[in-house]
């Protein structure tokens, strides 16, 4: 499901947004938040083995997932959100593998921030998240999505933007030699 807009705001009523975070609180938070931006379907995880299952069995346009999200009851230690987005993100046969996603965190630590990014993240957001900054992110998604890259490590959206006016600068990213392949999801 792609986002429609129109002007200045985006029509988010047939979006299914799954907000994925161990805390109540802010579970609660952005679901309010969507309602109020106009999305009708709001699907809530307190951890990665409910939010595998609500990806599985529900429709999911939209993923807020928690960096600090718990495994939950399907075993296993080490795995936090950002491990689900990977996760997502590099399974080839995942149905839902290009939806947009933002990842929170309540401590935007730099390396917190490149693991994120690098997992396949299309925005980063610190907590607490202002609810013109949450849809500023969503309506950015929307009016400007970036081109997918895919190679061994990685599949998500370029991790690069694009400034105005920079086509002269010089091309030093590995990245900018071909390296890596532009994958159409469009």
């Amino acid at each position: 499901m792609s986002l429609k807009f129109s002007g200045s705001s985006v029509n988010l009523s047939k979006i299914g947004f799954l907000v994925a975070d161990p805390s109540e609180l802010y579970r609660e938070l952005f679901r309010r938040l969507l309602h109020g931006f106009g999305a009708k379907t709001v699907h809530e995880a307190a951890d990665i083995a409910t939010a595998r299952r609500i990806m599985k069995d529900r429709q999911v346009d939209f993923l807020i997932c928690a960096a600090d999200l718990p495994r939950g009851h399907d075993g296993g230690t080490g795995a936090d959100g950002i491990e689900l987005v990977r996760g997502i993100r590099l399974d080839a046969q995942h149905k839902q593998r290009t939806i947009p996603i933002i990842i929170t965190m309540g401590t935007a630590r730099r390396i917190s921030v490149g693991q994120a990014r690098d997992s396949g993240a299309n925005f980063v957001l610190s907590k607490p998240v202002s609810s013109t900054v949450f849809y500023d992110r969503i309506v950015w998604i929307a009016r400007s999505p970036r081109p997918f890259w895919e190679n061994d490590t990685y599949f998500g959206p370029d991790r690069r933007f694009r400034e105005p006016g920079q086509k002269g600068a010089p091309k030093r990213r590995r990245a900018d030699k071909g390296v890596l392949e532009v994958v159409d999801v469009g």
